[in-house]
């Protein structure tokens, strides 16, 4: 997801884009926003913030019932570089550990987020509906593990299981989605994962997941590609 200097992947490249598309409107003015949190053992923190102010933080509702993380830091940025520097100081504060499949396994699911606003130039700021606002989720999930292969013991194990637990409910509630039955329970608040990521799932959103998969194990693989078969039949229409 954010790759090297060398490499630009996705997060980089999106960011990129999305400073590209703005160019492109200049009858129009912007303001970007970007957030990025992290979700370890299902306890939600601010990678933007100082180590030593870091809380957990809860997830709210506004007036529209729309999930939303409280007292989450959002810096303005005017650049790519100045949104890549935020990524950077996040990903320090980020979770990693070695295990025996990974030299650098990921302990958490990270959320980087970038809310654009915009209205035409020269509008009266409080003309109705005269600005539009989007929200880019960009998800890198932790890989779902086994304790005998990883050789996770105490910690590692602990890690490895809330991992696990809330890629099975996103699992779950992405299978309801694609069954499409309408007006059915879907369990989004099983998991701090998928009820921040509720309106991307089955919201007025355009919904991409990217599957992954290494030739270290035949069953994490089958179950990657379980998942994907899955995710792929469920349709949004934003």
């Amino acid at each position: 997801m954010i790759g090297s200097k060398d490499d630009l992947v996705i997060i980089p490249r999106a960011i990129h884009d999305i400073f590209n598309k703005v160019k492109k409107f200049p009858d129009r003015e912007f303001l970007l926003r970007v957030s990025y949190m992290e979700i370890y053992n299902e306890t939600i923190t601010d990678l933007l913030c100082d180590t030593q102010k870091m809380k957990p933080l809860i997830i709210r509702e506004d007036f529209s019932r729309n999930p939303y993380v409280g007292d989450l830091t959002e810096e303005v940025v005017y650049t790519p570089e100045m949104a890549l520097k935020w990524i950077t100081k996040g990903e320090k504060n980020r979770h990693y550990r070695v295990t025996k499949t990974n030299q650098r396994s990921s302990r958490s699911h990270a959320i980087f987020r970038m809310i654009l606003e915009s209205r035409e130039k020269d509008e009266p700021s409080n003309c109705e509906g005269s600005v539009k606002v989007s929200h880019l989720n960009l998800v890198d999930l932790a890989g779902w593990e086994r304790a005998e292969k990883t050789g996770a013991e105490g910690v590692k194990l602990k890690e490895g299981c809330n991992i696990n637990r809330s890629l099975f409910v996103l699992r779950q509630v992405i299978k309801k989605l694609s069954d499409g039955q309408d007006g059915a329970f879907i369990n989004y608040r099983d998991s701090k994962l998928t009820r921040i990521l509720q309106n991307s799932l089955g919201g007025n959103a355009k919904t991409c997941i990217i599957c992954t998969i290494i030739p270290v194990s035949l069953n994490e693989t089958l179950t990657t590609l379980q998942f994907a078969g899955t995710a792929q039949s469920m349709k949004n229409i934003p």
